[in-house]
């Protein structure tokens, strides 16, 4: 699934892969960095197993030019007005073969003496004829279809007329000098501004180049082509909408970050004091702009593709770039003042620059602002500099032209040789990317990726930015630090990126030490994902999109690792094939990817020509012999049959997992078609091995003659040579030469194993006696000893050759003179004296004297050819090359020669042949010597009149090697930095030898410091071998280590010593010593560290929360990180001067300020001690600023802010220790404990307990609801034991205390141990209820009751009875006397219970009124249990009352009225209680009820009348207060539940509300436990405690929300019934 996501490039590629850190290298032997030792490489390099002849490709007899076509052998070239024709002294000639072969072109010019300037298309050349007498030779040529006038006239392109921007090609062959007075030729003949190079020119009309300018830039023998052009624009799609930044930072496991790897960037400018940047910018370069800014101060654009390649993320990890590690070159190509975007010099030299540079991936966003589609100047330029330096890869973006059709691509974008870039996204081509295919028809773009919102660096001094802003960070101004751009520009930088990637694989994974450009788009292009429908290739995602890890480490399907081939920079002549051979599963899959960089084309042709100048074909075949064409394709896949494609030099063979099931030998064959030589690449993706085989081959010139037209009885040198081509050593074999025509076997020996890829060779000598053509034929393993891959048995038969000579009786001969001047007389003599050696150091060419001896009869006219200069090539020296040298050539006398007959006069001509270096020269400072090797020259004699007579010498010649080289230090003088820094100097190479060498520079530190070479980690690197006087300067990086213990000291120094050596040159030794000083560094670092660790700098230190009166330590580390001494002075300011401070160092102490002095490397500390006031309350601060001064420059700020913050504290602790001893008596017993506020905020509190085991009666007395500041209060716990339990029982209780203040919370709990003593106890009471004998005893009388003891204690009750009665006022009576019986208890069992009568005896005169009888029961351990009950004498003797002073009938009717009366002002008291009684005592504290509509439920609580029988009564009980509320709120009665088990939660009670529907109805119980049914001692008692809520055990998670412990104790169980949790 592709997803569209904002990636502040981050660069993590869709892609893949990547990764990752960097270290870069200036080092053209590139670096190996450490990857992950996990990362293993699957890739393996191949070599073919034999070479074939193939047919070359037809040629059409049509030559397309810009402005006309022609058959030039049928069409009339007359129409071409003279006025556009050069009348006299043209040089430039088209030059057409009959066949596509760049060898026969290269062999021609060096024998009749031209130059090759540009190829158009099939078999067709641009040259210039350095004679124009060799015209009429080549036009003779049996390999010349025709040659003529290159004119002025098609020289014009279809744009040039008219144009006001106008680039012209210029002739390779054109000296630099030229180039300089062609341009300033230009400006005078009328161009507003012009620049040239070395290949091109661009000039600038205001008000269009006129016809006449134009005639005189196209006469110009330097120039090849001159068209219009338009100007350069930026492929950003500004108008299309914001969208999700693209993810291009793959998790890849490739560990990949561009370490090692130089990008150039060739955009608007960079801001390079990014972040993002900072320590990788390898160079910036504004020569090619159009000023010498190179900041990126308009659009931001630069910047943006800058960071999308190769960003750090330092800034924002987000925006992280495809290769994180990697350095950059920059090349800023806009106008600031206006924002012109534009370039000063071609192409050619933007990349040869950046090359230069180190540089191997060339990123450029941009491209011609018209000529779409088109093969332009620009496009020819980069082919050119891919093609001739093979291991920089520049990638192009195609442009934001999508929705105009076909063929929109912009140039340079269209050239061969760059990798294309379109954009895409979620997996879709984006519609503003512009389509293909070239207007040649070739496959472009070449791949696509990610390029919709990608989030990147923005450049601080960007003001004119387009894109939104992105990612975290701005910069110093306030400008966002990174913007979102969407375009083909982003989808550039992140192929180039991607390829940068898939180059640091190559090297460090694959063991490829320098990737050239053409495999590294091979191997993009071989793994690319197929977007959408399959259909590649097509116009617009070309191969697909970048897949970095399906690149480099193809899997199939179910994740089995493909393994990868490759073979890189093989080069292939035209006419040939080379093979390589399988065993392959195909069931598995197959990718094959063909690329070459191909030589450039002329920009002078149709459009619609193809502009492939080599064209190389790639084909599969299978076992069976099922063939697939390279880019042959139907939806996506590879098909059999079609035609071989001749546009484009990418061909690709994909098929697809299960597309096919054969296993067997499978054979890739890439085919040269027609062209030149070439050098290819090739990336093979599929489960195979490399089928190993011998394979023994001829090849072209496997036979060489010293002469192929010998005379009768020479002594003829014959060289023979082949090649194994397969894997495997041959083994022994069998070698045989023959002469077909005479019968004879010339050579025939057995040869010993030759190694894979080996070449062989044999000569000697041989005379043919008969004159005629003799047909000689070599053949390998003559007795098939070696099994091959192809053979006269297997495959094609690659083991014989044969070459026809022809053997003359007459002829000519020509000889090279000894040096003494005589004419040698052998054929040994004779090859002897054509073999010379050149006195390299003393010249420059070679003068020989040689003559031309007839050997025939009668009087001949015989003309003279000398070849150029040619070189052997080294693996085929049967091959000849032309030589890298220039050389000139001539002959002391021209002409034909007239010889007489063998022995005549004048049978001998005397000739001087002189050979000169012209590249070679003694005239500067430093003298360029002619180059090393082997070098031949054919001088050929033949009959004027019959040219089959012939001879030819060829004339050997060594140049031997001289070894020499320039090394150059500078900046050496004065090279000192600080410790931290980085310093240097610069070591320059040139070599002043004859040949390429190589050259390796090591240095190395005295004292071991860290030295990198160029941008390269590395203290030794081997330069990229230099060409003669070839020069380049490696800077030397000297990092001075950090401070580490007051070292490096300023002034100290180091020695550096490097030393140049050449592996090509053992003698080689220079060595350079350069002194590196430390210089002064003044440095400190300030750190304040608190209570809570660092505190930091400035404003950015968070404040320290304390406590009031809390003593808070600070220290702060001062440390010396220069190399110097340093004195500082440390002050402490207040922001309140009242709150007590104060520094201390050593014995100095300071509320203000002290002085310290470090040594360097040394630290100090100074500890701050800070008091918080007794009188600070929650909220108060205090801002303490300590600075740390050296000098009034040199200081740090160091701010912290003490804030007395919430501190909610509470203790809870005992004055009388945690045990608590209650003894069973049916009382409370008392226990004082201390609350504490240790906050600084006023708390409120509430109390409770853990529970306490059944029947326990535990809770507080009085507890204190609240506690101010740092004070503390009281509190009592009560704790009662249930009667008879057993002494020594005991438990744990928990005591809490939660303290709030304004919806904050803490809390305190204290454990203490409830244990009970031995306990004497007795419970008494009336035996017999429902009778009250003791009252109304008759006066003189007595009455008895029986009352009961019951021991409730816990040990066995024994004590005396003793009884009294006492009045109301607790006065005991005399009037009457009580008596018990028994009178003591003696050892009753614990629950046992015996009855005792208590008897009242009255007298006569005994008080009306009830008294109190009590009785006392003491037991021995000094225990009084009292019970009192009702005792009264009759009423029969009058006391005086109403009843007893009047009649009957008097005081009964008054009764009757009082009761009246009574109840009449009854019920007006309890209307007027309604009126004013508002209810609020009918609901508990806290209780959640609905609302009480309208009063209704206080209403029906009141209403007394539902009393039983509806008998009103006075007074209303606590439980039926709540009864009749829960009957108005429809909910059930809370009943009387045992006390269930578990612990109250401890901390603070939850906020919010309680949950919907909840509590259960019914009021929590007031007041006291309920009474039990026992006679209450007669003692006075404290006031009781306020009983502690008990309740179920809680649910899993808690108090629910919104409850309170004492809500919880009365309607929990009812939740948890509710919810299923009981």
């Amino acid at each position: 699934m592709h997803l569209k996501q904002t990636s502040c490039i981050l660069l993590s590629v869709f892609l893949l892969s990547l990764a990752s850190p960097l270290a870069s290298s200036q080092s053209i032997n590139e670096p190996v960095s450490s990857l992950s030792e996990d990362t293993a490489s699957s890739w393996d390099s191949i070599q073919p197993i034999s070479k074939q002849v193939v047919l070359t490709q037809p040629v059409s007899p049509i030559i397309s030019l810009a402005t006309l076509s022609f058959d030039p052998l049928a069409d009339n070239l007359d129409y071409i007005p003279s006025t556009w024709k050069v009348n006299s002294g043209n040089t430039l000639f088209l030059l057409q073969l009959k066949v596509n072969d760049g060898n026969i072109v290269e062999s021609m010019a060096e024998t009749f003496d031209f130059e090759v300037l540009e190829t158009h298309g099939s078999a067709v050349w641009t040259i210039r004829l350095n004679s124009l007498q060799q015209f009429g030779s080549i036009e003779s040529s049996d390999s010349v279809r025709w040659i003529g006038e290159y004119s002025p006239a098609m020289k014009i392109g279809t744009n040039a007329f008219g144009a006001s921007i106008v680039q012209i090609v210029l002739s390779k062959d054109i000296s630099p000098e030229d180039v300089a007075m062609f341009s300033a030729n230009l400006a005078d003949q009328g161009a507003d501004m012009a620049w040239c190079s070395q290949d091109m020119c661009e000039a600038y009309y205001e008000h269009s180049m006129s016809r006449q300018q134009l005639r005189k830039i196209a006469f110009d023998q330097n120039v090849l082509f001159i068209d219009g052009s338009f100007s350069l624009s930026l492929h950003n799609n500004l108008a299309a909408t914001e969208v999700g930044a693209v993810a291009v930072r793959a998790p890849s496991s490739l560990n990949l970050d561009g370490s090692g790897e130089t990008i150039a960037v060739m955009d608007t400018g960079v801001d390079n004091n990014h972040p993002d940047l900072v320590g990788r910018v390898a160079a910036i370069n504004t020569q090619f702009g159009l000023d010498s800014s190179p900041i990126d101060s308009n659009s931001g654009h630069g910047t943006h593709v800058a960071m999308t390649v190769l960003g750090d993320g330092t800034g924002d990890a987000l925006a992280t770039g495809v290769a994180p590690e990697a350095n950059l070159v920059m090349y800023a190509l806009e106008h600031d003042p206006t924002g012109v975007f534009g370039r000063q010099g071609s192409i050619y030299d933007l990349l040869s620059d950046a090359e230069l540079k180190t540089a191997r991936i060339a990123v450029n966003a941009w491209g011609l602002n018209g000529n779409y589609g088109a093969y332009t100047a620009d496009s020819r330029s980069t082919d050119q500099y891919v093609s001739n330096n093979k291991y920089l890869l520049p990638v192009f973006s195609v442009g934001d032209n999508g929705g105009s059709g076909s063929s929109q691509i912009t140039a340079p974008g269209t050239a061969k040789n760059v990798l294309s870039i379109g954009s895409s996204v979620n997996g879709t081509v984006s519609s503003y990317s512009s389509e293909g295919p070239t207007l040649d028809g070739r496959v472009k773009p070449d791949l696509v990726a990610p390029g919709d919102g990608i989030c990147s660096a923005r450049a601080e001094e960007a003001k004119n930015v387009a894109g939104s802003v992105c990612g975290t960070g701005t910069h110093s101004n306030g400008r966002s630090m990174y913007m979102q751009l969407t375009g083909t520009s982003q989808a550039t930088a992140v192929a180039g990126g991607s390829a940068s990637l898939a180059r640091e694989y190559l090297r460090e994974v694959a063991g490829i030490n320098k990737p050239s450009a053409s495999l590294i788009k091979a191997t993009l292009i071989n793994g690319a994902e197929d977007l959408g429908t399959p259909d590649i290739p097509n116009a617009n995602e070309g191969w697909g999109q970048i897949d970095l890890e399906n690149s480099l480490n193809p899997t199939t399907s179910t994740g089995v690792a493909l393994d990868m081939f490759h073979d890189d920079e093989r080069e292939l002549q035209a006419g040939f094939s080379l093979i390589y051979s399988f065993n392959l599963d195909a069931s598995k899959g197959i990718d094959i990817t063909l690329a070459w960089s191909d030589a450039e084309a002329s920009a002078n042709a149709a459009q619609s020509e193809s502009r492939l100048v080599n064209n190389l074909d790639l084909t599969l075949i299978a076992p069976d012999g099922t063939t697939y064409l390279g880019n042959h394709f139907s939806a996506g896949v590879s098909t059999t049959g079609g035609t071989a494609d001749d546009l484009n030099n990418i061909e690709r063979i994909r098929i697809p997992a299960g597309a096919t099931t054969q296993n067997g030998d499978w054979m890739v064959t890439v085919e040269h078609r027609g062209g030149n030589s070439q050098r290819y690449s090739i990336v093979v993706a599929a489960d195979a091995t490399l089928i190993p085989k011998a394979d023994l081959t001829t090849f072209g010139n496997s036979i060489l003659p010293s002469s192929t037209t010998p005379l009768v009885g020479d002594l003829v040198s014959i060289s023979l040579a082949w090649h194994n081509q397969g894997t495997l050593p041959s083994g022994a074999y069998r070698v045989q030469f023959e002469d077909v025509t005479s019968g004879t076997v010339l050579y025939d020996t057995n040869r010993s194993s030759l190694e894979g890829g080996s070449l062989d060779s044999v000569s000697f000598f041989a005379q043919f006696s008969t004159t005629g053509v003799h047909k000689l034929r070599l053949s390998l393993d003559t007795s098939n000893q070696v099994q091959e891959l192809n053979d006269g048995i297997d495959g094609i038969d690659n083991n014989v050759v044969e070459l026809d000579i022809e053997v003359t009786a007459q002829g000519l001969r020509v000889i090279f003179q000894n040096p003494d001047g005589s004419i040698p007389t052998t054929t040994e003599d004779r090859e002897t004296a054509a073999s010379v050696t050149m006195d390299v150091r003393n010249e420059t060419g070679l003068s020989l004297p040689f003559v031309i001896a007839h050997e025939g009869t009668g009087e001949r006219p015989v003309s003279l050819t000398v070849s150029g200069v040619q070189e052997p090539d080294p693996t085929y020296p049967t091959l000849l090359l032309s030589p890298e040298d220039s050389w000139s050539k001539s002959v002391n006398q021209t002409g034909v020669f007239t010889v007489s007959g063998q022995g005549q006069e004048n049978d001998t001509i005397y000739l001087m042949l002189n050979l000169d270096d012209t590249s070679a020269s003694f005239d500067g400072a430093t003298n360029r010597y002619a180059r090393a090797g082997s070098f031949v020259v054919d001088v050929t004699a033949r009959y004027q009149n019959q040219p089959t007579v012939s001879h030819t010498q060829r004339l050997h010649i060594e140049i031997g090697q001289v070894d020499s080289v320039d090394v150059v230090p500078s900046g050496t003088i004065g090279v000192s930095a600080k410790p931290g820094e980085r310093t240097g100097f610069s070591i320059g190479v040139r070599n002043t030898g004859n040949s390429a060498a190589q050259y390796t520079l090591a240095c190395t530190s005295a004292s071991q410091w860290q030295i990198m070479l160029g941008n390269s980690n590395s203290s030794s690197l081997e330069f990229e071998p230099l060409n003669i006087l070839q020069d380049l300067s490696m800077d030397v990086n000297v990092i001075i280590p950090s401070i580490a213990n007051g070292e490096p000291l300023a002034g100290s120094t180091d020695q550096v010593t490097c030393v140049v050596t050449s592996p090509t040159d053992p003698t080689l030794n220079r060595v350079e010593v350069v002194d590196v000083s430390v210089s002064e560094l003044k440095d400190f670092r300030a750190d304040l560290y608190g209570p809570n660790g660092a505190v930091g700098p400035g404003a950015l230190a968070l404040p320290v929360f304390v406590n009031t009166g809390e003593l808070a330590y600070f220290n702060h580390t001062i440390e010396n990180r220069g190399n110097v001494p340093l004195d500082f002075v440390v002050s402490l300011e207040r922001g309140n001067p009242t709150w007590a401070a104060e520094i201390e160092y050593g014995e100095d102490k300071s509320s203000t300020s002290l002085s310290v002095t470090l040594p360097p490397g040394q630290s100090g500390d100074v500890e701050m001690r800070l008091l918080v006031p007794e009188n600070a309350r929650e909220g108060d601060s205090n801002t303490y600023t300590l600075r740390v001064e050296s000098s009034p420059q040199m200081f740090t700020l160091n701010s912290t802010s003490l804030v007395v913050g919430e501190n909610l504290a509470v203790n809870l602790v005992s004055n009388v220790g945690t045990l608590i001893s209650a003894s069973v008596n049916n009382d409370f017993t008392f226990t004082e404990f201390i609350v504490e506020n240790a906050g600084n905020s006023d708390l409120d509190l509430e109390w409770s307990t853990s529970l306490a085991p059944d029947d326990w009666s535990v809770g507080y007395s009085n507890p204190p609801n609240s506690v101010s500041v740092l004070s503390q209060a009281a509190v009592q716990l009560a704790v009662k034991a249930p009667n008879q339990t057993a002494p020594g029982f005991g438990f744990d209780l928990q005591l809490y205390v939660n303290a709030s203040n304004n919806g904050r919370f803490t809390n305190a709990e204290l454990t203490v141990r409830v244990e009970v003593p031995s306990s004497s106890f007795a419970g008494i009471s009336v035996s017999d209820e429902t009778i009250a004998p003791l009252l109304f005893i008759p006066r003189g009388d007595s009455g008895k009751q029986s009352f009961t003891i019951i021991n409730q204690g816990n040990i066995p009750l024994s004590g005396e009875l003793t009884v009294e009665v006492q009045d109301g006022e607790g006065n005991v009576l005399t009037d009457r006397s009580a008596s018990i019986s028994p009178s003591s208890v003696a050892d009753l069992a614990v629950g046992d219970s015996i009855e005792v009568i208590g008897k009242v005896s009255t007298d006569e005169d005994s008080i009306d009124g009830r008294m109190k009888l009590i009785i006392f029961m003491t037991t021995p351990d000094g225990v009084v249990i009292e019970l009192m009950v009702d005792t009264s004498v009759s009423s029969q003797q009058s006391s005086g009352g109403i009843f007893g002073t009047l009649p009957a009938y008097v005081s009964y009717p008054l009764v009757f009225i009082a009761l009246l009366g009574l109840l009449y002002g009854g019920r007006k008291l309890k209307q007027s209680s309604k009126m004013n009684d508002d209810g609020t005592d009918l609901v508990a504290p806290d209780a959640h009820t609905d609302a009480d509509h309208l009063g209704t439920r206080r209403d029906a609580a009141l209403d007394i009348s539902h009393s039983v029988n509806d008998i009103a009564s006075g007074e209303v009980s606590q439980d039926e207060i709540a009864a009749a509320l829960a009957q108005s709120l429809s909910m059930p009665v809370s009943g009387n539940a045992s006390v269930p088990s578990g612990r109250p939660p401890s901390g603070a009670p939850p906020k919010g509300l309680p949950p919907a529907g909840l509590p259960p109805a019914g009021l929590p119980p007031m007041g006291l436990p309920p009474v039990q049914s026992q006679a209450v001692p007669a003692k006075v008692v404290p006031q009781l405690p306020v009983p502690v809520a008990t309740g179920p055990p809680l649910p899993p998670g808690g108090l629910p929300d919104g409850w309170t412990m004492e809500q919880w104790s009365h309607y929990g169980e009812q939740y948890l019934q509710r919810m299923g949790l009981n």
